[in-house]
């Protein structure tokens, strides 16, 4: 970030350098400056004026730059600077020469053509002075972005190693043993892939898309068996299987429909995955239960996963349905 007093200093710095400028060219051009206190301060005004000019033409084009047209903006910049110092350097000279006695006429014009080409040096300045802000603002944003990362780790982690999905999952590991044996070591297999597979994941900061599929399909075999025809799953487009997501994210907003709305036979949940060339749209019908133990843990924390790759999730809610479109990071 910025600050206004940066922006000052660095616009006084640039008068000040100018000023020098000028004087050195009036004394190798053996040009008479007489008076140099009262020329001091007839130039430090624009001399502020064409520094901050400059300083506010690389900053309005600074947020339009790639890495692919970084030369020409900055070419754009140094000859934007240049024509506005001429510009302003012809206004002066006619206001002072208007203003003032001819005793302290000075004739600012013909030192414009100097002016400009020291105003490109001083472009430059500014040019690493933003460069070197980023790199800054990068650096920082690196931290912030592992931070970020290893917390949503440890939650989806202590998400998934949740005594209640343990409990459940036990529970229904313990009737099925009495029932049928070979679902009883399917669904033991399934319960240590999600393990695995979280434990995996959390070495990644994004998943492909066809990975993530499996892995929810082995929660999808624990959730029916647990639901029964309560609830259902539809996925639909399987394409885009190389595309980028956050790892468990799917599972995530699977797991807070079931936990939300009301899941029976009378009333079944139905949950529908769609995958676009844009992102993956995860929905259910609306059945609100009418009160829901809160962990904190859910679409915020999902959103500031997004955030580090700039992207939005999107949460659309009607009287029928609930909907999030998560984007693709890569």
């Amino acid at each position: 970030m910025i600050r206004r007093n940066h922006i000052i200093l660095f616009v006084v710095i640039i008068a000040f350098f100018s000023l020098g400028f000028q004087y050195m060219y009036a004394a190798l051009t053996e040009t008479a400056w007489n008076n140099i206190a009262t020329r001091f301060g007839i130039n430090l005004i624009p001399l502020c004026i064409i520094g901050l000019i400059d300083f506010w033409i690389v900053r309005s084009t600074y947020r339009f730059r790639r890495n692919d047209n970084t030369l020409f903006v900055v070419t754009l910049n140094l000859l934007l600077s240049a024509l506005s110092a001429i510009l302003l350097a012809i206004v002066i000279d006619m206001a002072l020469s208007f203003i003032l006695s001819e005793e302290y006429q000075y004739d600012f014009g013909t030192s414009s053509l100097p002016i400009a080409m020291f105003n490109c040096i001083v472009v430059l300045l500014i040019e690493i002075f933003f460069y070197h802000n980023r790199q800054i603002e990068a650096e920082k944003k690196l931290v912030i972005i592992e931070k970020e990362k290893l917390q949503y780790q440890y939650e989806t982690l202590k998400a998934q190693v949740n005594p209640h999905f343990l409990f459940n999952s036990l529970n229904v590991l313990s009737s099925l043993a009495y029932e049928d044996a070979d679902k009883t070591n399917l669904f033991a297999k399934k319960l240590s892939n999600i393990y695995r597979y979280v434990l995996l994941s959390n070495s990644r900061s994004t998943v492909p898309v066809s990975e993530e599929l499996t892995f929810l399909e082995s929660y999808i075999f624990l959730e029916k068996i647990r639901f029964g025809d309560a609830l259902h799953f539809e996925i639909t487009n399987t394409s885009n299987s190389d595309k980028q997501i956050i790892p468990v994210s799917l599972q995530l907003l699977a797991e807070n429909a079931t936990k939300h709305n009301i899941a029976t036979s009378a009333q079944p949940l139905t949950i529908r995955i769609h995958i676009t060339n844009d992102g993956i749209t995860v929905s259910n019908n609306l059945q609100l239960r009418s009160s829901v133990e809160k962990n904190g843990y859910g679409l915020s924390n999902l959103q500031k996963q997004y955030d580090l790759y700039d992207k939005k999730i999107e949460v659309t809610q009607t009287n029928t349905d609930f909907t999030v479109k998560i984007p693709f990071v890569g």
